[in-house]
């Protein structure tokens, strides 16, 4: 004969290892989803800190072309949703410096599309 609390405990367990097993089933899965949002925002950080570099040094050589591509590359940058929120002043401020003291406040609001309002340091603007 078995004793009682051996056949609870049986039921018990019979009915918990499922609920267990997809306990850290669903764990599992939102760790990698987040490990996942993460991933991708490094991602998109590190391209955006690549363009932003790219931008910068065609704007400091000089050529006339290659600071038209740099400041057309950041004002874009600007818009993008590449561009993460809270990166959105280091931007803005490096933009204005680089570009305005480059090629002066009116060629750097001329560049690229002439209707669109040079907006700077404003981070709900993205």
């Amino acid at each position: 004969m078995i004793p009682t609390w051996i056949s609870v405990v049986g039921v018990v367990m019979t009915v918990l290892s499922p609920l267990l097993a997809l306990g850290g089933v669903v764990l599992g899965a939102y760790l990698t989803r987040k490990s996942d949002r993460e991933l991708d925002t490094w991602r998109h950080r590190e391209e955006t800190m690549r363009m932003v570099r790219w931008a910068v040094e065609q704007i400091l050589e000089g050529a006339d072309a290659g600071t038209d591509a740099g400041v057309v590359t950041l004002r874009s940058l600007m818009r993008s949703e590449l561009l993460q929120p809270e990166d959105y002043d280091l931007v803005a401020a490096l933009t204005a410096a680089v570009t305005i003291d480059r090629v002066g406040a009116d060629a750097y609001a001329d560049i690229a599309e002439a209707d669109i309002e040079v907006v700077e340091g404003d981070s709900a603007h993205g």
